[in-house]
């Protein structure tokens, strides 16, 4: 794994058959970070945001553990498959997943799937949540 929250998520959703993230034909590719391109239609994006503050520990155990928040929207052509690809993404964190990294110390669902409404092409888009804690 990398040090890097975002595509290590996007790993994990490929690794769950939930789209495609770095194919060697970038027009494949169906999971994204920091952006949701115009196309393809069905997609996921995945983004990175602060948290609560991180607490800094001294001593013999040096070190600052991280809160960061992965926010992630789902889009689709159908409003049910959107919906439905947004809660399996929640299930996958609901009880904390590891990444099989030794940063990421956990990782869980922070809301249920919620309607964003439409986009300008009339895809529908739903977003997730997910509390991380990183130990750095």
């Amino acid at each position: 794994m990398t040090a890097d929250i975002g595509a290590d998520i996007a790993t994990y959703l490929q690794a769950q058959s939930l789209g495609v993230w770095k194919n060697a034909t970038p027009a494949n590719n169906t999971i994204f970070l920091d952006e949701l391109p115009d196309l393809p239609a069905d997609c996921i994006g995945i983004w990175i945001n602060n948290g609560k503050r991180p607490e800094h520990f001294c001593g013999a155990d040096l070190g600052v553990l991280e809160y960061p928040i992965a926010d992630i929207i789902v889009r689709n052509a159908s409003k049910a498959t959107a919906r439905d690809r947004a809660e399996t993404i929640r299930q996958l964190f609901s009880l904390s997943a590891n990444l099989g990294n030794e940063y990421v110390a956990e990782m869980a669902a922070g809301s249920y799937p919620v309607y964003l409404g439409r986009d300008d092409s009339n895809r529908h888009k739903f977003s997730v949540s997910i509390e991380l804690t990183v130990e750095r």
